[in-house]
């Protein structure tokens, strides 16, 4: 969990936290669907102890990512959510 900021959630269940999630994945959608923002995922905690490797967890999220939205997108940058200046990973 970040230092400087609380948190309540709870890290023994599956959703997904801006704060306490391992994995920031941002991804431009297609211009065809109208007004849809670019929307950010966050890994959700049961996989971040669940999958060691960044690479790995990030599979994990573009698949479920695949599936939600059929491939109406064309860019996704993955960055790490937890070191500070949140550096990408991968892109």
């Amino acid at each position: 969990m970040s230092s400087n900021k609380t948190c309540k959630c709870s890290n023994k269940t599956r959703t997904a936290c801006g704060n306490c999630s391992r994995l920031r994945m941002v991804f431009l959608m297609s211009y065809k669907l109208g007004n849809i923002q670019n929307p950010v995922y966050y890994s959700f905690q049961a996989e971040d102890r669940k999958f060691k490797d960044e690479r790995l967890l990030a599979q994990q999220m573009l698949n479920r990512l695949v599936k939600l939205h059929r491939g109406q997108f064309f860019r996704v940058d993955v960055y790490d959510n937890l070191t500070a200046g949140k550096p990408k990973l991968f892109g």
